[in-house]
């Protein structure tokens, strides 16, 4: 099944790189509907069945809110657009102008990735009219319906990321920052939450701050993009924590290193690895060849955020 549904919140598996690893959420209020993340334009017909599936119209999108502007978040919006002919874009204020001109995180991304990967992964991003987007500023408050949602600014992982506190549920959608479920509840049940450093935005501090603010709001739940919901919230943050340190000092050995280029990279893999490789072990999370193999695109992604900052700093 590619939609479950619960507590009012319709969960829609985007199958980004394998099932159960990138969630796009559908949110109806009586006869309208807000959608949350929307991974890349492949995941689009997937949100559109998940809205028929709850006997939902694409006219019936009163919102598309993407946490930041990452493309295994925000890579589908255009694409949702022209399909939700009366919706409208909210994201962080820093987030509008590339939004409607994707043009430099493209070529970004397309570094990272290299042509044929960012094609493979993301297809075409195309830019929305600047009168299909609304920035929400930090702490401000949407009543669509019979729901209200409140916006939080929360840096560390991106300096846009934005988390949405859903009231009805209480529960938030969270992006990336509250990290990423490395051992899923498909594949073990005791799940382990790291935080990800993923470039260039990663934040030690910010990152602290933005999960600290996220539990004082007093929500029971989070939503993860990456993936589902997750209500242990002590341990998590626990984890989260735990690797966010991890990462500080994998980040401060890199500066000190002298080493760059290539060798940076693989000096913050080597030590990334090491400190997954420990995390799992603390939390008697067992890890198989085949979930190392999945890993090594994250380990990668990780560290490459590490060594951007500490070739900065």
């Amino acid at each position: 099944m590619a939609e479950k549904a619960t507590d009012r919140v319709i969960t829609v598996d985007c199958q980004y790189m394998q099932p159960a690893h990138a969630a796009a959420y559908i949110l109806p209020a009586d006869d309208q509907v807000a959608l949350v993340e929307n991974n890349t334009s492949r995941a689009v017909p997937l949100i559109l069945n998940g809205l028929s599936n709850a006997g939902m119209a694409p006219e019936q999108v009163r919102y598309i809110i993407i946490t930041h502007l990452h493309f295994d978040h925000a890579g589908g919006t255009s694409a949702l657009v022209r399909a939700c002919p009366n919706a409208q874009v909210l994201c962080h204020p820093v987030a509008v102008r590339h939004l409607v001109d994707p043009s430099r995180l493209v070529a970004s991304a397309k570094k990272v990735y290299g042509e044929a990967r960012f094609a493979e992964l993301y297809g075409e991003i195309e830019p929305i009219a600047a009168q299909r987007i609304r920035a929400v500023e930090d702490s401000e408050t949407l009543v669509f319906g019979s729901r209200t949602l409140r916006f939080l600014h929360t840096p560390g992982h991106a300096k846009h990321h934005m988390t949405i506190h859903d009231l009805e549920t209480n529960g938030m959608f969270t992006g990336d920052v509250f990290g990423i479920m490395h051992v899923t509840p498909l594949r073990s049940p005791d799940p382990v939450l790291i935080f990800s450093s993923a470039p260039t935005d990663f934040d030690p501090d910010q990152a602290r701050q933005s999960i600290r603010r996220i539990r004082a709001s007093g929500i029971e739940r989070v939503y993860l993009t990456h993936y589902g919901e997750y209500t242990d919230l002590d341990k998590g943050e626990a984890q989260l924590l735990e690797s966010i340190a991890d990462f500080e000092r994998i980040m401060a050995q890199a500066a000190a290193s002298g080493l760059e280029g290539d060798a940076l990279q693989q000096f913050c893999e080597r030590e990334v690895r090491s400190a997954f490789a420990a995390m799992f072990e603390r939390w008697h999370a067992p890890m198989s060849d085949e979930d190392w193999a999945w890993l090594e695109d994250d380990i990668g992604i990780n560290a490459m955020g590490l060594a951007f900052r500490a070739a900065r700093d």
